[in-house]
């Protein structure tokens, strides 16, 4: 089974293999460089919109079986925002299972600067005194001081994707 990402993210693409590696074992995993759509620091329906076009640019681009799409973002829910990773799954014949990580409050302090068009990896790097962490760590693995990884939150929101594809006679 092929299975294309896209994106170079390192923590993306390894979120993706372990997962489809777990359920489908025999995988072989690439990575596409794609442009999502949506602006660097999504919000709301720009997440989901960003994951599922990754997801179709990197199947369109490779022979793969399915693409994926992972799109970290920032969605309201109440009266509270919250960051999460939205997965996008889409198979040749065109189903589409989709997911989500966990959710994690975001601090006022940073969602203010995200509003102000600030991406939340450069704010994390801010305030971590650290660079790059979009591609190791992340916010959650800040936030909860290394007990989960912005890796792990995103296998999460790849088997809740694979759903529809695990359990295909439920989903038809």
């Amino acid at each position: 089974m092929k299975v294309s990402v896209g994106s170079t993210n390192p923590v993306k693409v390894q979120a993706v293999r372990e997962v489809f590696e777990e359920v489908f074992c025999d995988v072989e995993v690439t990575s596409v460089e794609v442009d999502s759509g949506v602006p660097l620091q999504p919000f709301d329906d720009e997440v989901i919109r960003g994951a599922e076009d990754r997801a179709r640019y990197a199947l369109k681009l490779t022979d793969a079986d399915y693409g994926v799409g992972i799109e970290g973002g920032v969605m309201k829910l109440g009266n509270r925002w919250y960051n999460l990773g939205f997965v996008a799954i889409i198979n040749r014949a065109g189903k589409i299972g989709t997911g989500t990580s966990g959710w994690f409050e975001c601090p006022s302090c940073i969602l203010e600067k995200l509003k102000d068009g600030q991406e939340l990896g450069d704010v994390i790097d801010e305030l971590a005194g650290r660079k790059d962490t979009k591609r190791h760590e992340g916010a959650i693995g800040l936030f909860t001081k290394g007990k989960i990884s912005r890796k792990d939150l995103y296998k999460h929101g790849v088997f809740m994707a694979l759903v529809p594809f695990i359990a295909s006679e439920i989903f038809r």
